[in-house]
């Protein structure tokens, strides 16, 4: 019961999956496709997917992480706990949402509008839930929002930027998108946690 009102604002966003997997996820995707038709506007974010995605990849916010451990092993403790913390962060959304959505196996929006959901499967294109990007980008903004707070409002607007873009992209459904919000901003809360730097009883941020 402890765990339950700890989390409970995480477990109340997600009664909201129902919603998606039934009636928005299938709007949302079909009103994507219309607006992929527009000629003035979609070359636009068109132009943009590239770099989005290789600022997004796990690869590349890996090897942030590692570069900011290094910078601060050398310059400021502060800085390298941030960079130690994000890369174990970083690393357990990866492995978590790897099998998660691998035993979940819902394909994904260029396959069907339609939930659909083949179980533990390899099988390409039915890996859509949760959305990796979109779990590393909010596990990214719980940690670095933690020993930054100056920031925070960046750093989530990365984050939200990023699961946007996934849905405006057709590679995920809104819900994944939000499954992988979720799945980020508790993997984010538990590292720190376990590195010390938050207290989950009183909810307070070691600074």
């Amino acid at each position: 019961m402890q765990f339950l009102r700890e989390y409970k604002r995480f477990f109340y966003v997600a009664l909201i999956l129902p919603v998606f997997f039934f009636y928005l996820d299938k709007a949302v995707i079909l009103w994507m496709r219309n607006f992929h038709k527009d000629r003035n506007i979609y070359p636009l974010f068109h132009s943009v997917d590239p770099f989005i995605n290789f600022i997004a990849h796990g690869a590349t916010l890996l090897i942030l992480a590692f570069l900011i451990y290094l910078f601060g092993r050398s310059l400021n403790q502060k800085v390298c706990e941030a960079g130690r913390t994000l890369l174990i962060g970083l690393i357990a959304s990866g492995i978590v949402v790897q099998i998660t959505k691998h035993l979940i196996g819902r394909a994904r929006p260029r396959l069907t509008v339609d939930f659909a959901v083949i179980g533990p499967s390899l099988k390409s294109g039915y890996d859509s839930l949760p959305s990796g990007h979109t779990a590393l980008a909010f596990t990214l903004a719980y940690v670095l929002s933690s020993y930054l707070p100056g920031y925070r409002t960046l750093f989530y607007l990365f984050a939200i930027f990023i699961g946007f873009e996934r849905i405006e992209d057709s590679a995920h459904f809104p819900s994944d998108v939000l499954a992988g919000a979720i799945l980020g901003l508790l993997i984010g809360r538990f590292v720190l946690f376990r590195s010390g730097k938050i207290d989950i009883k009183d909810h307070a941020v070691k600074q």
